[in-house]
């Protein structure tokens, strides 16, 4: 299928260049049985080449323009959204963090007071975790929305994507996903705000919970890299075992907005806030999949070379 459509490309890019060919070729063949005349066969020849050629450059350049034109109108469209967005957002901050306070202030007033139930103590303490879960999420959607910089860190990334993992457990169990661990020994410290970095993580584990409705397979690995002269770079990478994404597809998913998913409340916004979150700690973002065999999602992190320890710790704005 995606042959036939490369080849159908092909000829529309060059639709008129062959039209020319084939009058050529007609002209040829019906003039050399009438008619010796060569020298006004080749000029006649080189004319309609040259007339096709100089034609079909100009019907696809003026083609162009118009998908660049309705590109940068997406893209308009687009942030404009955003932007409604993050006025939107701000308003649900102010409504929805006041709740959370004190919901998180009852918390420990219900801990102090249950000091000898280890059930009572263990399920507040969960209500209070998910508590400032909801918490970090808003101020993670204002971040994207505001370009709020970064406040960094040098963090230990195991035990971000295991607390990540325990948000969501639930998940994990009623899909029935097995979760397979792969850290390399000698791990390097990230440079990174880790509330930031627990939605990243939290937003592909749901996607790939989302592709295995019926059991399957999360592998999560992690390994530093080293780059050019003593820069290094940690590497994390969560590969599930689902349905995959279609090749036509894989370039939109970072697109704010777009979504493949008819889930209620879905809102495409997902990859959009993860890539802007990366972007924003100046690390990369690429996914491979294939349909029927699953998805790969590579992460680089900057990482703490041995010379940096105990350096200030870096921030930074979103890179557009």
């Amino acid at each position: 299928m995606r042959k036939e459509s490369l080849i159908r490309q092909k000829i529309e890019r060059n639709g008129l260049i062959l039209i020319a060919l084939a009058m050529v070729l007609i002209y040829w063949i019906l003039d050399s049985l009438v008619s010796n005349q060569v020298t006004t066969r080749v000029l006649i020849v080189a004319f309609v080449l040259i007339y096709g050629i100089f034609t079909q450059t100009l019907i696809n350049s003026r083609k162009t323009a118009l998908e660049e034109k309705e590109r940068a109108q997406k893209q308009l469209i687009e942030a404009e959204k955003l932007a409604a967005l993050g006025i939107v957002a701000a308003g649900i901050a102010h409504e929805v963090k006041n709740p959370l306070a004190i919901i998180i202030q009852g918390v420990e007033y219900l801990k102090s007071s249950m000091e000898s139930d280890a059930l009572l103590l263990d399920v507040t303490e969960r209500i209070k975790k998910s508590a400032l879960r909801a918490d970090n999420i808003i101020r993670g959607l204002l971040s994207f929305t505001r370009q709020t910089p970064i406040q960094a860190n040098d963090v230990d990334i195991i035990p971000v994507i295991e607390e990540t993992l325990s948000f969501v457990d639930y998940q994990i169990k009623a899909r029935r996903i097995k979760i397979v661990r792969q850290y390399a020994t000698g791990l390097p410290e990230a440079r990174i705000d880790d509330n930031q970095i627990k939605q990243v993580f939290v937003n592909l584990l749901l996607n790939s919970l989302e592709a295995m409705k019926n059991g399957g397979t999360i592998t999560i690995s992690a390994e530093g890299l080293r780059e050019e002269g003593d820069r290094r770079s940690l590497q994390v990478v969560i590969a599930d075992t689902g349905c995959g994404i279609p090749e036509s597809v894989l370039e939109k998913v970072f697109d704010p907005f777009y979504t493949t998913k008819d889930t209620p409340g879905n809102a495409g916004l997902g990859l959009s806030v993860t890539k802007g979150i990366i972007d924003k700690h100046r690390g990369k973002i690429r996914i491979e999949s294939e349909v029927d065999k699953g998805t790969r999602v590579i992460i680089g992190l900057p990482a703490v070379s041995p010379q940096q320890n105990g350096s200030p710790a870096v921030t930074g704005g979103r890179n557009e």
